[in-house]
Formats: structure tokens, C-alpha cells, sequence
């Protein structure tokens, strides 16, 4: 237990190698100065011996609170071994890195214990060290406790910034959710439509079958098969369309995200390219994301309508009960373009809107008109 919260799990990486050598370095520099000072006469056993005290860095982010003691220690059995000489140098440094990395990654009580050895290790350094006095604690005590603050202050804003995101995230997946349910009431409602459709196109046929069989004369006769098979025709291409728009999202559909009215702009350019135009008016504000995500669909299905040509104009306008879509450009064959817009004007039927289209000298322009609480 008491480990699990002594030791991060970070795994020793290059910056770890990096400020250990940097801090071994630095020790070696200093015990060679100190083992050629005459009035010293320090041993060069001194080098190797002062290496474990700066080599613990390396667990600085993987268990700061055993890298303080175990440097602790290495400086107590270097003082003994070879009494006063200068430390301080690289000591110093060295306390305040390991304090720092100790308030930043462990729990309240490893941190304190963390910082009660390195007040330790300067304390040590203030007796035994040749250039400072016991006086000199009142300074460098304070600076470690406040490096080990800023340490403690930057775990706090970095768990800060972990709850902010996890936040983000799940408000991210309450959005899509919510997308989501609000399509799949849209194709509920599609379904209730889709049956009532067939119920009163079933009871046409019949009473038109009727009226068939009641006539006796073979060209009247004729003429009403003539308009049942129509209307026969003429459902099955509403059905068709209607299954069409409930069958949008199943099978290998992405899981990202439903487009939104900021996506618009993407579609355009990548639908007609560069030179096409989106023109946003009103005021723009965050609408159901059902109505989003119609606005979208329905702006997709009527550029499909026009040709891959420049002139191709994107119109939003945001009113205070309605969001207005005009999509204007060359038009395709009035074949091709027909289908696209009766896809759309299903689309903007969901919401009981409206949607007009003309084709004229080439050009084709459609406005829509989708209610701005029809989806909510």
C-alpha cells in the first residue's frame, strides 16, 4: 500500500538520463576541485562516493520520495567519510529538483515526508559544507519549502485540467447521444408516417379496385387499372423514398460525431470545391441538434442536384423561428436533380418545413425553411 503511493509507474526516460548526468557531471567537476585543493586535502575516493547521491535523480518521476532519502543518505555517509568540503553546489540543485518532482507527483503525506529529507539534506549542508554556516538555513530552507510549493501547486492544476477534460469528454458524449436520440425519434416518426402512408394508399387502391369491379363496360374498366397501376407506382416510389431516409445510418455507418451547421463549410468546398460560396446571416446560435443535423443533410442532398461547376452559392440564414437554406448553382439533368431535391424535401418534411425549387436557363435555386423548434 504505502508503495503504491510512494511510486508513480512512470517508466526512467531520457530526461531522467539526461539530468542525472547533467547532476553526476556537475558532482564530478566539484569533488575533483575540491580533491586538488590544497588546503583541503580531500581524497579522489570523494568522486565516486559523492555519484550515489546525484545518480537517485534518475527516479525522480518514478519514486521521488526514495530518490530524496536515498540521496539523503549518500550525502550523510559522504560527510562522514570525508568531512567538510563544498557540496553545496550541486547539493542544493539537486534537493530542490528532487522537491519539486516529489510535490508534483505524490500524494499529501509521501510529499511532506519527501520534503521533511530534503530540509534534511540542506540542513546537513548548512553544518558540514566549507562555503555556507548553520545562518545560511534561514535562506535556503524557505527556498526549498517554496520549490516543493510550486511543485504541489502544479499537481493541483494538472488534476484540475484531467477533471476539465474528463468533463469535456463527457459532455462530448452527452451531445452525440442526444444527436442521436433526436434521429432516431426523426425515423419513429418517419415510421408512423411510412404506415400511414400505406394505410390510406391501400384503402385508394381498394376503393379504386371496387369501383372497377362494379363497372361492367371493358373501357372504364380499363381506364381504372390504368390509375391503379399509377398510384400504385406513385406509392411505391414514396415508400421507396421514405425506407430510403430510415435506412440513413445502419449497416458500417461511422460512429463519429452527426454533422452539424459547422461542418457546412467543409461539405461545399468538398462537395463543389474551392470556388463555391457559404454565406451565413442573422444571428448564428446552437439549434437542436436534430435540426443541425437535417440543415446538414438537406444542403448535401440539394448539391447533389447541381453541377460540379463554379457559381455554386450556400445561403443560412437564422431567424428568430426558423432556419432559412438556399443552395443555388448550375444545375444537372432534370432527372438526376429531381431525385436529390424530393430526397431533400423529405428530409425538410420531418420537421414540417417547406422547400421550393426552380430549374431556370441552367440554373437551379432551392430554398428551404425548417422550424426552429419542429425538432426540438
Amino acid at each position: 500500500m504505502m508503495r503504491s503511493m510512494t511510486r508513480t509507474g512512470e517508466p526512467i526516460g531520457r530526461r531522467d538520463v539526461l539530468v542525472a548526468a547533467v547532476f553526476s557531471l556537475l558532482g564530478v567537476l566539484l569533488m575533483a576541485t575540491n580533491a586538488t585543493d590544497p588546503e583541503l586535502g580531500g581524497s579522489w575516493l570523494a568522486l565516486p562516493v559523492f555519484l550515489a547521491a546525484t545518480l537517485p535523480v534518475l527516479w525522480r518521476r518514478a519514486a521521488p520520495l526514495e530518490a530524496t532519502a536515498a540521496t539523503l543518505l549518500a550525502l550523510l555517509v559522504h560527510i562522514a567519510l570525508f568531512g567538510i568540503m563544498t557540496r553545496c553546489g550541486v547539493v542544493f540543485p539537486l534537493v530542490w529538483v528532487l522537491g519539486f518532482a516529489a510535490g508534483a507527483r505524490l500524494q499529501r503525506g509521501p510529499a511532506l515526508a519527501a520534503l521533511a529529507l530534503g530540509l534534511a539534506s540542506i540542513t546537513a549542508m548548512t553544518l558540514f559544507d566549507q562555503q555556507i554556516g548553520p545562518s545560511d538555513l534561514l535562506v535556503f530552507a524557505p527556498v526549498t519549502a517554496i520549490v516543493w510549493g510550486v511543485g504541489r501547486l502544479a499537481r493541483s492544476r494538472g488534476r484540475m485540467a484531467a477533471q476539465l477534460q474528463s468533463h469535456t469528454e463527457a459532455l462530448r458524449t452527452a451531445r452525440d447521444e442526444r444527436a442521436r436520440l433526436e434521429v432516431a425519434a426523426d425515423r419513429g416518426r418517419l415510421s408512423g408516417e411510412l404506415d400511414e402512408l400505406l394505410q390510406r394508399r391501400l384503402g385508394e387502391l381498394a376503393t379504386m379496385a371496387d369501383a372497377g369491379a362494379a363497372d361492367t363496360q371493358q373501357a372504364s374498366a380499363t381506364a381504372t387499372l390504368v390509375d391503379i397501376e399509377t398510384e400504385s407506382r406513385r406509392t411505391l416510389e414514396q415508400m421507396r423514398a421514405i425506407v430510403g431516409l430510415l435506412r440513413e445510418g445502419d449497416g458500417d455507418a461511422p460512429v463519429a460525431p452527426q454533422p452539424t451547421l459547422i461542418h457546412l463549410e467543409a461539405l461545399v468546398v468538398r462537395a463543389k470545391g474551392a470556388d463555391a460560396r457559404l454565406t451565413v446571416a442573422g444571428s448564428p446560435r446552437v439549434l437542436p441538434a436534430g435540426v443541425e443535423l437535417s440543415a446538414y443533410r438537406v444542403v448535401e442532398h440539394l448539391l447533389q442536384a447541381l453541377d460540379d461547376a463554379p457559381g455554386v452559392d450556400v445561403g443560412v440564414r437564422f431567424s428568430d423561428d426558423a432556419l432559412e437554406l438556399t443552395v443555388s448553382g448550375p444545375a444537372r439533368r432534370r432527372s438526376d436533380g429531381s431525385s436529390a431535391i424530393e430526397r431533400a424535401r423529405e428530409r425538410v418534411a420531418l420537421h414540417r418545413g417547406t422547400l421550393e425549387a426552380h430549374f431556370e436557363r441552367g440554373r437551379a435555386r432551392a430554398v428551404a425553411q425548417l422550424p426552429v423548434h419542429a425538432g426540438a
